[in-house]
């Protein structure tokens, strides 16, 4: 969880699934600060943080193809398209998967 200095809540941001050194990465931002870059800098600090201190070579996102802001914030953090996602994963919305291949 991403909390402000004054204890509220920015955002959410996880890594689940994680097998052979690659992970999923989930993440919501709170709406009173989204479009300002928190997640952008959110998830490049935990692609940072997933390869240095937890070995991770990969991780993989998906994304509602309508959630043009999220597409716009893994592209950001160096994110690429790799292909469908299953439906379900994503509460029945038609999706992509992005991907990023940590090597710093």
């Amino acid at each position: 969880m991403l909390v402000a200095e004054d204890g509220s809540v920015l955002g959410r941001f996880n890594l689940v699934d994680i097998e052979d050194h690659t992970a999923e990465l989930g993440y919501r931002v709170a709406q009173h600060v989204a479009g300002r870059g928190v997640a952008t800098a959110t998830v490049r600090e935990l692609c940072r943080l997933a390869a240095a201190q937890h070995g991770l070579r990969t991780l993989r996102a998906a994304t509602a193809r309508q959630n043009a802001a999220s597409q716009k914030v893994l592209t950001k953090a160096g994110f690429v398209p790799v292909g469908p996602a299953d439906p379900a994963h994503l509460s029945g919305k038609p999706g992509t998967w992005y991907q990023r291949d940590l090597v710093f």
